[in-house]
């Protein structure tokens, strides 16, 4: 099986499954003995599914499981069990595994396991909606989901100055959405100190409309409105998949574009926001690890019966310096590149003062690359500075 190479981690005690798991894959597959050492393996970056075996199938090694989940909830997790009780299913999926596989175990369990993953994330972004209503109409605002496989590549400031740059068209409303629930760095860009974030939108959401969600949103000087993150990481357990998506979908009737930053991960959450997104900008560093996990995640995509034609893929720091060329990069992803943003030492520090670089020089070649981006959305850009300018709307 493919995914096995580097991709997938079998973790049981047992010698016998062990050795089934191993003639199952060849030969080809990489082991741990328990969940701290899987936890150590994860920690390199590289894997993508746990293969959990019977051994695992306890409540003491499930809370094992759920710290693991929360270390790297990008991670799919699937379980072997002997019996699959519904006691364990619901005691493994909280504790964050997709599936629970009845042993013995075989290929085509696995692959089963991984198709029902999928069509559980689309089930749920679905699910309560009657069958004819339309996915959008045209009063409902656009969802721009801003994704990265690899953190460092740009990701959030690419958001923050793309919503800037949609901000200056005077008849549209726009707001930006933080949705890195554990380390969001929206309001540190935006030079932000947000009252209110969208934990106090979950602790609402059997009365949340667009009034009150309004009153919950910081406003940056532009008049760009921001739903802030989580402030402690701890505090992303409150915000569900499908609280988040009701947010969403509150915002989209009210603002004319609803620009999502998102986590450098491919979770249940970041899968949801892809699918639900009019515009998916995956941002791609121009280095090779980048360009490696963006191939990565959009094999994943493919995998799990995921379009990607909403997705265009954005070259950051885009130099000669660098080895690797634009048509080797689309030769890897099997994906055009769509814009363009040049490298410069003008956007860290543009980062270190919290004032987006399209602010501080509109007309400059960094401003001109993410306006290149802005326009994949929302055609010509508006010159000169978001509304209001650095000082706010007269």
């Amino acid at each position: 099986m493919s995914m096995a190479e580097h991709n997938l981690l079998v973790v049981d005690k047992d010698d016998e499954f062990v050795s089934a798991a191993k003639e199952l894959f060849e030969g080809r597959l990489p082991v741990a003995r328990s969940i701290e050492e899987a936890s150590q393996t994860a920690e390199s970056g590289d894997l993508r599914m746990l293969l959990l075996g019977p051994s695992f199938s306890n409540d003491e090694s499930l809370e094992h499981i759920r710290n693991l989940h929360n270390q790297d909830p990008a991670l799919i997790l699937m379980m072997v069990a002997d019996t699959v009780t519904a006691d364990l299913l619901r005691g493994a999926m909280r504790a964050g595994v997709s599936d629970v596989i009845e042993a013995p175990l075989d290929e085509s369990k696995i692959e089963a396991a991984i198709e029902q993953f999928a069509h559980d994330v689309l089930k749920r972004r679905t699910a309560g909606k009657p069958a004819a209503e339309p996915v959008r109409t045209e009063q409902r605002g656009a969802i721009v989901t801003v994704t990265s496989a690899k953190g460092g590549s740009g990701k959030t400031v690419t958001a923050t100055n793309v919503a800037l740059l949609l901000n200056r068209f005077p008849d549209k409303k726009v707001v930006l959405v933080d949705a890195d629930l554990q380390f969001g760095d929206v309001c540190l860009l935006l030079q932000l100190e947000p009252r209110f974030t969208m934990v106090n939108a979950a602790h609402e959401l059997h009365h949340l409309d667009g009034e009150m969600l309004d009153s919950l949103l910081t406003e940056h000087p532009s008049g760009l409105k921001v739903l802030a993150a989580p402030l402690e990481p701890a505090f992303a357990d409150d915000i569900t998949t499908a609280g988040l998506m009701q947010m969403l979908d509150i915002l989209q009737e009210s603002y004319d574009y609803v620009v999502v930053d998102t986590a450098s991960m491919l979770d249940e959450l970041i899968l949801s926001l892809i699918e639900k997104a009019d515009h998916v900008l995956m941002v791609v560093d121009m280095d090779l690890p980048s360009v490696k996990n963006a191939k990565l995640a959009l094999e994943t995509l493919r995998l799990l019966k995921f379009s990607t034609q909403n997705v265009q893929l954005v070259m950051n720091r885009n130099n000669s310096k660098a080895k690797l060329d634009n048509k080797e990069i689309e030769s890897a992803l099997k994906m055009e590149i769509k814009a363009s943003v040049p490298s410069d030492a003008a956007v860290p520090n543009s980062v270190n003062e919290g004032r987006p670089i399209v602010e501080t020089d509109p007309r400059g070649k960094i401003a001109k690359g993410f306006e290149s981006v802005a326009e994949l959305i929302a055609g010509k850009i508006p010159e000169g500075t978001s509304r209001g300018g650095l000082f706010g709307r007269k």
